[in-house]
């Protein structure tokens, strides 16, 4: 970013309100139970594009990035305020939309808040996410029904377009990957995503996880529209929890939204079991009429 550009965001953020950079990171008030470190601040603070700001004033804050990396969503990571929390969530959205922003979100992964205070930001409700957990289970081979499954090969640009393209079709728009979010996860330690093709060589769904030792996580199960009824999601969450089994993982958990029956009661058919105390929501503010639109009609 250019010294005019920042200046420029600096004006129209307000007398005390700019973006944050690491040279102000000491000037912070920081937590004692803060998310990151003062080098973990400093570094992202030095990210491009710049999305988070802070108080000059207070010291107060809010750290922000790319969700999911995307130019088009971003995501608060820490809000480090009190009184001047709406301050600062209104300049984020202001840096947001200068960056191209469509829809800033907030998840109660991060903080939990009343949800006065996100009525007071102007976020709405965009999602009840809730937790299921298989607290036991025993490698055996999958029942496939005619899936073949092949592991993501890292560096081959065309299985990552294929299973982009199946992301985005199974997925709403709200919950796409993009392709460097696809890179990272796909490089994190544990983690093993599998493509499963169709008897005709077609791919029609795909599955994500991540083993922790002895626990995994189900991140990712998706089956393109066009032939769900099918019996493929069963399929597919059949090989990726029998995945983890066999890696040695004895319990399973995963998350859905509340929302989303067909796949909660495959999830409960299946033998998951909803742990409530993990349920969370997730919270956004539309910058663009055309986000907005989108948010409505996400189903």
């Amino acid at each position: 970013m250019t010294d005019t550009a920042t200046a420029r965001d600096i004006e129209y953020l307000g007398e005390h309100i700019a973006l944050l950079t690491p040279e102000a990171v000491p000037r912070l008030r920081l937590p004692w139970d803060g998310r990151f470190s003062p080098r973990e601040l400093r570094d992202i603070a030095g990210r491009e594009p710049s999305l988070s700001v802070w108080n000059r004033q207070s010291g107060e804050f809010l750290v922000a990035a790319s969700w999911r990396h995307r130019n088009d969503i971003a995501t608060i990571m820490e809000l480090g305020a009190t009184g001047g929390a709406i301050e600062l969530i209104d300049a984020f959205c202001q840096v947001g939309a200068t960056r191209g922003v469509e829809i800033v979100v907030a998840s109660e992964q991060a903080e939990r808040r009343k949800r006065e205070f996100y009525v007071n930001a102007r976020f709405d409700l965009l999602e009840e996410i809730i937790i299921y957990e298989m607290a036991r289970i025993r490698s055996r081979p999958p029942e496939l029904r005619g899936l073949r499954f092949l592991a993501l090969r890292l560096g081959d640009d065309s299985m990552l377009d294929t299973l982009i393209a199946l992301d985005h079709e199974a997925f709403p728009w709200l919950w796409w990957n993009s392709r460097a979010e696809f890179l990272e996860y796909a490089s994190a330690p544990g983690v093993r995503i599998d493509i499963g093709y169709d008897a005709t060589g077609r791919a029609v769904a795909y599955v994500g996880v991540t083993r922790y030792r002895s626990w995994g996580h189900l991140d990712r199960i998706a089956v393109v529209p066009d032939v769900q009824g099918r019996g493929y999601g069963r399929a597919a969450l059949d090989y990726a929890v029998m995945t983890l089994a066999a890696a040695g993982a004895r319990r399973v958990g995963l998350s859905t939204q509340a929302r989303n029956t067909a796949s909660r009661s495959l999830y409960e058919s299946y033998g998951f079991r909803r742990s409530h105390s993990h349920d969370y929501h997730l919270y956004g503010r539309a910058l663009t009429a055309e986000a907005a639109s989108r948010l409505r009609h996400r189903d």
